[in-house]
């Protein structure tokens, strides 16, 4: 069985990042858009020992210098993935729910499930307790490993920020006010830090919410909300550098915000036909990475919204996460001067033998008569 696809690479995107891409599979992928094959795609792992229950659902840098990745699985499984090797360091099973969330405090790995079980893995026994049912997303604070904030469906699951040493809540957001006497609907599907004092969450209910957890007030400091009936947004997933966020939607791409005014998105991500699952953006603030169920990763240009790069992977991408590599050689200044138009983009088709992955798995099926 073969499978065509198209993929593109701008000349003017000569940055050198390493993307890793985590599948609705369970299929762990790393891509180098820089090499000689830009669309070259590598398994980190066997893919034979993959079921239905082994579907990414989330993925995290372990450390400040980016050479451990952190994944979850929906079932229960972690994995420590060292990047400069290129292997696994541990695999362990952990909650009794699917993993909504990863980090390390303290160089203590930190696991959130669905069903609202925290724990902290810690020898010779992990720290456990309960953030409520239907977790939805759990995030450490880069600037503090001693903070996280947690996300979930129904009003008791609304933004959280925890203290990890105590396991108490120091700040629990407040719903904004109601309409006709009816309790607005809550469902922060992801939250992430813009940093130690600000939090902002993303829900399928068509809003994008900031709240600053300094001040008395337990309401959003800033928020958009979709109130168009015939074109409603309902966002994904969410990304924060600087100023800005950066949030994904269901139907139509990705977008982005001021922090200082986000009544109104100040750009727009196209090209996607499907639910963007994964949004990230590099340290510069440069570069947009996502990941969609159209079976593409692409990154973005963060601030002229141009199309850089697209790659077809094969199965559905759900946790995407772009890393520069760190012993970059400085750019052939010939090369690049001979690069005059910024928005042209190479076409390359992809019409030879079908893809080892999917190769392995149709050879196990059984023929039905």
């Amino acid at each position: 069985m073969k499978y065509a696809s198209v993929n593109a690479k701008c000349p003017s995107y000569t940055e050198k990042h390493i993307i890793y891409v985590g599948a609705h599979t369970g299929s762990f992928k790393r891509i180098n858009p820089y090499a000689d094959d830009p669309f070259k795609q590598q398994n980190l792992q066997p893919i034979d020992v993959l079921n239905k229950s082994s579907k990414i659902t989330c993925m995290e840098f372990g450390n400040a210098d980016r050479t451990e990745l952190l994944i979850g699985r929906t079932n229960r499984c972690v994995k420590v993935f060292n990047c400069s090797k290129e292997e696994s360091i541990s695999n362990f099973e952990i909650g009794t729910g699917e993993v909504v969330g990863l980090g390390r405090s303290n160089g203590c790995i930190v696991v959130g499930s669905a069903d609202g079980m925290v724990q902290i893995v810690k020898y010779p026994e992990p720290v456990k307790f309960s953030a409520g049912e239907n977790l939805s997303r759990l995030r450490l604070c880069p600037e503090d490993e001693n903070l996280m904030v947690t996300g979930g469906k129904q009003l008791k699951q609304i933004i959280k920020l925890w203290d990890l040493e105590t396991q108490k809540v120091l700040f629990q957001a407040k719903n904004v006010k109601k309409v006709l006497e009816l309790e607005q609907l809550v469902w922060d599907n992801d939250v992430v830090f813009v940093n130690r004092n600000l939090i902002a969450a993303c829900s399928r209910h068509g809003y994008v919410r900031l709240y600053d957890t300094r001040g008395p007030a337990r309401r959003p400091v800033q928020d958009f909300t979709s109130n168009d009936p015939d074109g409603q947004l309902a966002f994904s997933c969410l990304a924060s550098h600087g100023d800005y966020l950066y949030a994904g939607t269901t139907t139509f791409g990705a977008r982005a915000f001021d922090l200082r005014r986000m009544k109104n998105h100040i750009h727009v991500y196209k090209g996607f036909t499907g639910t963007v699952t994964s949004i990230r953006v590099d340290p510069s603030g440069n570069h947009l990475f996502t990941g969609c169920l159209d079976r593409y990763v692409r990154v973005h240009d963060a601030h002229k919204t141009a199309l850089e790069y697209r790659c077809y992977v094969k199965s559905k991408p759900t946790q995407v996460l772009g890393v520069e590599w760190k012993e970059r050689p400085e750019v052939n200044k010939q090369n690049a001067a001979e690069i005059t138009n910024d928005d042209s983009i190479e076409i390359l088709s992809n019409d030879g033998g079908s893809d080892i992955e999917y190769d392995e798995i149709f050879s196990k099926m059984a023929t039905v008569k």
